[in-house]
């Protein structure tokens, strides 16, 4: 007799079509593709094309997916959207694409959700799926998962993958979180007056969809508003993480408005964690709390109300920070600074400029940054159609400042690089001139080609060095005088 054993070949791996940040595509479709054969064991893979897009701002990512803060990528459709590159890559991308591959794998086994997501969570560190599953809990139990994964509160759900996690081990389970609504707090007249306040304002257009704070659902009816103090909680899937303090919710004809009212040294806090992230390494968050300080000091009287936005406009803020960048900002070195230079970029590429050399006005003298190993902003090359570059002479005067960096756009010009810079941004997409250290040939067809150093407007602190140099072992004091030079200081 003879036996014929059979072995199904592996599926290709068929790259998707890939959108968004270009600079990140190489990284991403490596990191796809060991994905792809890492869990080929867990199902099979559908046919038909797909796509992947990375988005170049985490506001973007947050309203295209109505993802919390905390999760790095989701499925919308045959469309999986990433985080920034920059945030990604230092989470364990492994771990998330085997997670979200194997989403698609099982897209149409049946599965019910929680038994879906266990399985997610399982080929996140096994190539395999688990022989056998553990027996399924009660009926009554699976419904709450379900419920819990599908649009519970941030604890519910948290509970919910504790859950899983430890059915998974074969550990102890957790208890269900209590069914009991918390009763929302309210901000009353007689609240006690904040010392020192920040006030944040998000704008509605980039609040969308349903909205509960505390667990109590509210109802978007234009114009109506609620006020809410102390720990505020918003439904998972908003782009706001909890606040601590007072907070105003508007129904507003776009969506949302949230205002959020805070001690100047909560606001530094949460927008140290939105510019650097909860991990970063504690001098660099030290450093960058210290210069917020004095930036708020600069540049609050430039917004109506002295308000201020989330966005990088003004500094980043997701929610309330972790109480260890809490303790940073209280041990944040003073810093001797002139609060009209007090700016941070988010990477200078190893190029630091002075204000002078940006804004024509200032100091002329530029800062230091470090050349940071793997930041994916320390070259860049763009090319600019000639319809953009038409666009820009149009949106952009010629006319340079003293000592100003300037461009020629072949016979016209020079235009100051930052103005052409923000005009490409607001017109193109914020990816398409990324910083202001650069240099640009008008081609033979009208087109232009740019190569330059850097992500932003590369003056003052550079956010990636700081967390290069605080990994290396320099404290904030080091990183700040390294990064401000003597000239710049309060006079």
């Amino acid at each position: 007799m003879m036996l014929l054993i059979l072995t199904v070949p592996a599926q290709a791996f068929t790259p998707p079509i890939f959108e968004g940040d270009p600079a990140a595509q190489a990284a991403v479709e490596v990191a796809l593709k060991a994905a792809f054969a890492a869990t080929e064991s867990q199902g099979h893979w559908p046919a038909g094309p797909w796509q992947v897009l990375v988005h170049a701002e985490a506001a973007a990512f947050e309203r295209a997916t109505g993802a919390p803060p905390g999760r790095s990528a989701q499925w919308v459709g045959d469309r999986l959207h990433l985080r920034p590159w920059d945030q990604l890559r230092r989470r364990d991308v492994g771990a998330i694409l085997r997670h979200e591959l194997t989403h698609r794998r099982l897209a149409q086994a049946g599965l019910r959700r929680w038994k879906e997501e266990a399985r997610c969570l399982w080929a996140e560190t096994h190539h395999r799926p688990p022989q056998p599953l553990p027996p399924s809990p009660a009926a009554t139990l699976q419904n709450h998962l379900d419920r819990a994964l599908a649009g519970g509160t941030t604890r519910e759900q948290a509970w919910a993958y504790r859950w899983l996690r430890a059915w998974l081990r074969g550990e102890p389970l957790p208890e269900a979180p209590s069914a009991r609504k918390a009763a929302p707090d309210v901000w009353t007249k007689e609240a006690a007056p904040l010392e020192d306040p920040v006030t944040v304002v998000w704008p509605p257009e980039r609040l969308r969809g349903t909205l509960s704070v505390n667990g109590q659902r509210l109802s978007h009816h234009v114009g109506k508003s609620w006020r809410f103090q102390g720990r505020v909680r918003f439904n998972d899937g908003f782009p706001i993480g909890p606040l601590r303090g007072r907070v105003r919710v508007r129904a507003a004809a776009k969506g949302w408005q949230v205002t959020w009212t805070t001690p100047r040294t909560a606001w530094i806090a949460a927008a140290v964690e939105g510019e650097l992230g909860a991990e970063a390494p504690f001098e660099a968050r030290r450093a960058l709390a210290a210069l917020l300080g004095r930036w708020r000091e600069g540049h609050e009287h430039q917004h109506p109300g002295g308000t201020l936005c989330p966005l990088t406009h003004c500094a980043v803020v997701r929610g309330s920070a972790s109480a260890d960048t809490v303790r940073a900002v209280s041990q944040s070195p003073p810093l001797d600074l002139d609060a009209r230079w007090a700016f941070f970029t988010g990477s200078a590429g190893g190029r630091a400029l002075s204000p002078g050399q940006v804004w024509g006005l200032g100091p002329v003298e530029a800062g230091a940054a470090a050349e940071v190993p793997d930041d994916r902003w320390s070259r860049w090359e763009r090319r600019l159609s000639a319809a953009q570059v038409a666009a820009l002479k149009r949106d952009v005067r010629p006319g340079l400042a003293p000592g100003q960096r300037g461009l020629r756009l072949g016979d016209s010009g020079p235009y100051a690089v930052e103005a052409l810079r923000l005009a490409a941004g607001r017109r193109f997409g914020w990816t398409t001139w990324p910083s202001n250290a650069c240099e640009g040939e008008v081609q033979a067809d009208g087109s232009l080609r740019l190569h330059g150093c850097g992500w932003g407007h590369n003056v003052g602190l550079c956010l990636a060095t700081a967390r290069f140099r605080a990994a290396e072992g320099a404290t904030a004091e080091q990183i700040l005088a390294e990064a401000f030079p003597v000239s710049w200081r309060a006079q």
